[in-house]
């Protein structure tokens, strides 16, 4: 009896395990499908977190590429508004002038850095080694101008080669700009029998070619007796500091005024 039931317990189980194993490969079927469509949706995810990252990489690279360009154009921008809003003073608020011998000229730097009496003038004329202009701003004389290796140099007042004729008060006594080693600003050479007084308006005289006459340059101060003639401090009429741009006096006449020949670019490098 014990072995009967045996066999029956057995026949029972295999007919069992029968009915159960299409039940079994189903749910294994589906536990495969399952594994499966979750490893394809993972792997499709990152795909997609590693497409998103390389775009957005790109797109930080283009945007910082884009405002690389957008600074450029604003420093560019910056300066060419700077530049017109200088070239706008010289023409529109500072007194201009419509002689064909008197031209606007750009000036492009000192040269030398720390000395602010000197400095390159934009002159794309023909040059004229022997030739010396007149510079202007805000209509007083400032200083005068040479070629120098077919560069244009100016030379401004209280530098020492800068020089030019002048006259001074209503009697128009005749001096001469110039600058001394201790920097201080004098008209020189003045007759000393001539009859000058602190205060008196100095002008350009025209005399020497180089200005126009009556172009307004100061006032004298402190009149000293030298052995021969006359010695007064000047004090040149303020102008403004927007140094971008003046006028340069061409008076297409032959020069007195000589400076020293031996000038180079070099020297003001």
């Amino acid at each position: 009896m014990r072995t009967m039931f045996i066999y029956i317990s057995i026949l029972i189980a295999l007919f069992m395990m029968i009915g159960f194993i299409p039940a079994l490969r189903e749910y294994a079927i589906n536990v495969s499908f399952g594994i499966k469509e979750f490893y394809l949706e993972k792997q499709q995810n990152i795909t997609l977190f590693i497409d998103d990252h390389i775009n957005q990489a790109n797109q930080i690279k283009k945007m910082r590429e884009q405002v690389i360009d957008l600074e450029k154009l604003s420093i560019e921008y910056k300066a060419l508004y700077s530049d017109f809003d200088n070239l706008r003073y010289s023409l529109d608020i500072e007194k201009h002038y419509e002689d064909p011998d008197v031209n606007l000229v750009k000036v492009l730097s000192y040269a030398n850095l720390g000395s602010y009496t000197k400095i390159w003038i934009l002159y794309n004329q023909e040059k004229d080694p022997r030739k010396i202009f007149g510079i202007v701003k805000d209509g007083y004389a400032i200083g005068i101008a040479k070629v120098v290796n077919n560069h244009l140099l100016g030379l401004l007042n209280g530098d020492q080669d800068c020089s030019y004729s002048v006259y001074i008060g209503e009697n128009r006594v005749p001096g001469t700009v110039r600058t001394l080693s201790d920097g201080s600003i004098v008209v020189d050479y003045i007759p000393a029998w001539q009859s000058i007084k602190s205060g008196d308006r100095v002008v350009t005289s025209g005399l020497d070619g180089i200005f126009f006459e009556k172009v307004d340059v100061g006032v004298i101060d402190n009149i000293q007796l030298q052995e021969a003639y006359l010695r007064a401090e000047l004090k040149p009429y303020s102008f403004s500091n927007r140094l971008n741009y003046v006028w340069l006096i061409d008076t297409k006449i032959p020069q007195i005024t000589r400076l020293n020949p031996d000038y180079t670019t070099q020297d003001y490098k």
